[in-house]
């Protein structure tokens, strides 16, 4: 059964974007980074935003303060956020 969490972008460049990620299909907070990462290339790519895909390449996305085992017990509701400040 689908549990999807809402992610969204705390950053300079990318804040606010979002995405709503099913945690059943990962099973760590690197899988759902590398998820989140992958949408906003792709996004960024199809919408031919050349400068924000080399800044985007260049960046380091994590999430802090967290564990995959919090965000599975968190509730559906809550936002978690994807930085990519160093």
């Amino acid at each position: 059964m689908a549990d999807f969490r809402r992610f969204i972008a705390s950053s300079e460049y990318f804040s606010g974007y979002e995405v709503f990620i099913d945690i059943t299909l990962h099973n760590s907070l690197d899988n759902i980074v590398n998820y989140f990462y992958e949408h906003l290339m792709k996004t960024l790519v199809d919408n031919k935003f050349e400068v924000l895909i080399e800044y985007l390449k260049k960046r380091k996305l994590h999430i802090h303060d967290f564990t995959f085992e919090d965000i599975k017990q968190m509730n559906p509701d809550n936002v978690n956020y994807v930085c990519d400040h160093y």
